[in-house]
């Protein structure tokens, strides 16, 4: 039986290099008929040079200390959703361009574009690979089992699609309940999960008002699912892991360079 680890594994060595990336990755482009006024162009320019393309939002308790951190990905503006966000009430929302107590900014191992989530991935308790199992609760239409059979491909840890009503199977495997929710506020998609908690729990968000055209709803759940497997974004158009409104030629998958980070992310020879 051909191991599928070690075939992936050795063909992504041969072009694997290793590099630091900025925090918080590339730019998220405006969204789709929204970016018309010379004033939208402006401040898209201006995020793009700053690398500010999501919006990261950070949970504690009484005593301070870190519980959840939620990412966000934009429709357009980050500044835009930070503000939305603000005046719904919402605290701890992440300064544009700061990498905060909770360590946001993109953490090793880096692997050309890609890079990890700080301080987010999954414990392997007895197995050799951690078990993800994503629990879809979403409709018709969204692309979540196609997602999961490309993150299953990734060396480290496998990833398995699980319907809802049937339950997260337990006995040290992990699960992540995915979710299609309507919000009227300017977001694709977003993560949330325990701070530093190997355990979890994780949950994803697909805005379905926002997500009526397939490549993007394709891209977002894809680029979602990798947030939940520990990874960070990925500057190129060659991942789902880039941030913002699909572009020409964008990738809805994940790319050579993400398997490699998660490769390198668990490390422990798989199954």
């Amino acid at each position: 039986m051909i191991n599928r680890r070690a075939v992936i594994a050795t063909a992504l060595s041969l072009f694997a290099v290793t590099v630091c990336v900025t925090p918080w990755g590339a730019a998220a482009a405006a969204a789709a008929g929204t970016a018309t006024s010379s004033v939208a162009v402006q401040a898209a320019a201006t995020e793009a040079a700053s690398g500010d393309d999501e919006v990261v939002v950070v949970q504690r308790n009484a005593v301070g200390a870190v519980t959840k951190v939620t990412r966000y990905e934009p429709a357009g503006s980050a500044e835009k959703l930070r503000a939305e966000l603000r005046a719904r009430g919402v605290t701890g929302i992440v300064p544009a361009g700061e990498m905060g107590p909770n360590k946001i900014q993109a953490c090793a191992p880096f692997v050309g574009t890609a890079a990890a989530w700080c301080s987010h991935a999954w414990a392997y308790n007895q197995f050799n690979d951690p078990q993800v199992y994503f629990l879809d609760h979403t409709p018709a239409g969204y692309p979540v089992t196609d997602a999961v059979a490309d993150w299953y491909q990734s060396p480290g840890i496998d990833s398995y699609y699980r319907w809802h009503t049937q339950g997260c199977p337990g006995n040290g495997r992990h699960c992540v309940h995915v979710y299609a929710v309507n919000s009227p506020l300017s977001w694709y998609g977003q993560t949330s999960w325990a701070a530093n908690a190997p355990q979890g729990p994780a949950k994803v968000e697909l805005n379905t008002r926002l997500l009526g055209n397939a490549t993007q709803r394709r891209k977002t759940t894809c680029h979602e699912l990798g947030h939940a497997l520990g990874l960070d974004h990925n500057s190129s158009t060659n991942s789902c892991l880039k941030s913002g409104t699909v572009g020409a030629g964008w990738s809805v998958r994940p790319s050579g360079d993400d398997f490699q980070v998660l490769n390198q992310l668990y490390p422990k020879p798989g199954t």
